[in-house]
């Protein structure tokens, strides 16, 4: 059902080809037109396919959805004529050319049972789609400016980011002032993280990305439940110090990135 022209095979086009952090690109089925829209879609609509970026020189080796080089970056869900997109934030990665990996539950039956699709770019690929199928993600120094993430006022008033399945809320100026200093000198800090429609075990890490620097120390991940009944974790964790943090967290084959600057309370 979803064969292409350009490998045989499921494939998928940037609109830019080119970004940074926090921009805002569109990736695409490989048969769907640049014109299309969501409006456009025809029912019946397909399983949602999973789509993931890794580096395109890594892309080759990613065997499993679950393989920690992935990124989520959200899901598209095709129409009866197998078209379809998606609208994502880029995350924070490190500057390198990005490829896509996908997780297509649609595409057994025509695939021999494959379900994950890892898409490395090389010479192989038709010249036709070739400058399309690699996005180019450029992260600012953060030893001259920490690009921090900056979230978007959600429906309930707070300052979130995500990506449809896991998201956080977020400083808008993306900058943590922790809770305390501990007296080991480490600065406390409890995030949460909030799932959609996904079950698993959190994992947490954060790494400092302008010097050098022992990581984030996670001491706890609690899972609890909102007044509305929603569930959602906090992870009680310490910095060994301020500055500029990329921190991570995974559910399975769902991850989610963002950069904030640790100061420390006065």
């Amino acid at each position: 059902m979803l064969a292409s022209a350009a490998s045989g095979a499921l494939f998928f086009l940037f609109t830019p080809t080119m970004a940074k952090p926090g921009d805002l690109v569109t990736v695409r089925l490989g048969g769907t037109p640049a014109s299309f829209t969501p409006a456009k879609r025809l029912k019946p609509y397909g399983r949602p396919i999973r789509v993931y970026l890794v580096p395109n020189r890594l892309a080759a080796a990613i065997r499993s959805r679950f393989d920690q080089r992935l990124q989520f970056v959200g899901q598209i869900v095709p129409d009866k004529r197998v078209r379809g997109l998606l609208s994502f934030r880029v995350p924070p990665l490190d500057t390198d050319d990005y490829a896509v990996a996908a997780w297509c539950p649609g595409c057994a039956a025509t695939s021999s049972g494959r379900k994950f699709f890892r898409l490395p770019v090389d010479e192989d690929v038709a010249p036709r789609y070739r400058p399309f199928m690699l996005l180019h993600i450029e992260l600012p120094s953060p030893k001259e400016s920490c690009p921090v993430t900056i979230p978007r006022v959600g429906s309930s008033g707070r300052f979130t980011y995500g990506n449809g399945l896991l998201s956080t809320t977020l400083p808008p100026d993306g900058i943590v002032v922790p809770a305390r200093r501990e007296p080991d000198g480490s600065l406390f800090w409890k995030p949460g993280w909030l799932p959609r429609g996904i079950r698993g075990e959190l994992t947490v890490r954060g790494e400092r990305i302008d010097a050098p620097s022992p990581p984030m120390r996670v001491l706890a991940v609690r899972w609890g439940y909102s007044s509305d009944g929603q569930g959602s974790w906090a992870t009680a964790s310490t910095f060994p110090s301020e500055g500029c943090w990329r921190i991570s967290g995974r559910v399975g084959d769902i991850s989610l990135s963002y950069i904030v600057k640790v100061v420390a309370p006065s």
